[in-house]
C-alpha cells in the first residue's frame, strides 16, 4: 500500500467516526451508529479509492527519440 493510500484511508476514517463530521442516524443506539457509520465508509471509499489510486501513481515518463 503506498502512503497516499494510508494516509486517504486514516483521512477518511477519521472524517467519518461518528460524531466527527455527522452522526447518523440521531437518537439511535451506539451500535447503529457505528454500523452505519460503517456502511457509509464502505461505500464512501468503494466509490473514490480507483480515483485516488490513480491520482497517486506516478504518470509515465515518455521518451522522445
Amino acid at each position: 500500500m503506498n502512503v497516499v493510500m494510508f494516509v486517504y484511508v486514516a483521512v477518511l476514517f477519521f472524517v467519518l467516526t461518528p460524531g466527527v463530521l455527522l452522526s447518523l442516524p440521531p437518537k439511535s443506539s451506539k451500535f447503529v451508529v457505528a454500523a452505519t457509520h460503517a456502511v457509509v465508509f464502505a461505500i464512501v471509499y468503494n466509490l473514490t479509492y480507483k480515483m485516488v489510486w490513480k491520482l497517486s501513481q506516478p504518470s509515465p515518463v515518455v521518451v522522445l527519440a
